[in-house]
């Protein structure tokens, strides 16, 4: 099972050194997970910067997947220990202000613009992920919280010419299971995959691989209301679930611990 499960890593830039980073994303490797996802918005941007650091040496031995279309890219302009040291005093900023008392927000929420993503976007954001990750080719690129309509057609045709010519060897969308629900098989033509979250507190994402078999599945934030109850098996069975309810696609999780990946781990592996 460990062969098909993934390791994301949105939360790499919650270390304060890129020497934790390490020790975690090797932690995952040493025990064989082989593919491994992150995207531009994550830790702005270094999140990429840390898993190019990491595939430095065994880049043909791993997946990478990365994201387009949340956010214009932007370039990330710091030394990685500098933008950690930094992310570390704003968490600690951040806690602080959640620890002081505020008044109830009486604003209504406002439903943002649906925006249209254009070829220029994308082939900014290509090269910029391209260059933080340090790789030739983007293994699996996937629409950040996005579904097709959301591309202007020049937009959709240049992610199939990185498909053709091997720069991208699979495209995806990485929305909402509940995005899905507007969608038909014939609005995915050109996409290999669908990323979203399954599990116990998702029911909008059951009978999906069902209704899109012609797409690969990856499952991820499967954990989420999980009751652990100081089971320490409990998220490893978890994940061994998923897995069997996704035979044919991945599994992702993460974590910033590495005991807590050994455990789960060894409760996949046994």
């Amino acid at each position: 099972m460990i062969d098909r499960l993934g390791f994301g890593c949105v939360a790499l830039t919650s270390f304060a050194t890129p020497g934790e980073a390490m020790r975690l994303l090797n932690t995952a490797y040493d025990l064989g997970i082989r593919h491994f996802d992150t995207a531009p918005i994550y830790g702005q941007g270094y999140s990429e910067r840390l898993l190019g650091r990491f595939l430095r040496g065994r880049r043909d031995r791993v997946t990478v997947a990365t994201k387009f279309g949340l956010t214009p890219p932007r370039t990330p302009n710091l030394p990685l220990a500098a933008a950690l040291a930094l992310n570390a005093v704003r968490r600690r900023l951040a806690r602080r202000r959640a620890e002081t008392p505020s008044a109830p927000a009486t604003a209504e929420p406002v439903e943002p613009d649906r925006r249209r993503i254009e070829r220029s976007e994308i082939e900014a954001a290509f090269d910029a992920s391209r260059r933080s990750l340090g790789i030739d080719h983007i293994d699996l690129y996937l629409l950040h919280e996005e579904v097709p309509a959301a591309l202007t057609p020049q937009a959709f045709d240049y992610l199939q010419s990185l498909r053709a010519s091997g720069k991208v060897r699979r495209l995806g969308l990485a929305a909402p299971a509940t995005r899905y629900g507007a969608l038909s098989p014939e609005d995915l033509e050109g996409w290999d995959v669908l990323q979203y979250e399954a599990g116990p507190a998702w029911p909008g994402s059951a009978g999906l691989i069902a209704r899109f078999p012609a797409q690969q599945h990856i499952f991820h934030s499967c954990l989420k209301g999980v009751a652990r109850d100081g089971d320490p098996q409990a998220a490893g069975r978890a994940l061994a679930e998923r897995l069997t309810a996704n035979p044919q696609g991945l599994v992702l999780f993460s974590s910033t611990r590495p005991d807590h990946v050994r455990t789960n781990l060894r409760v996949l592996a046994g």
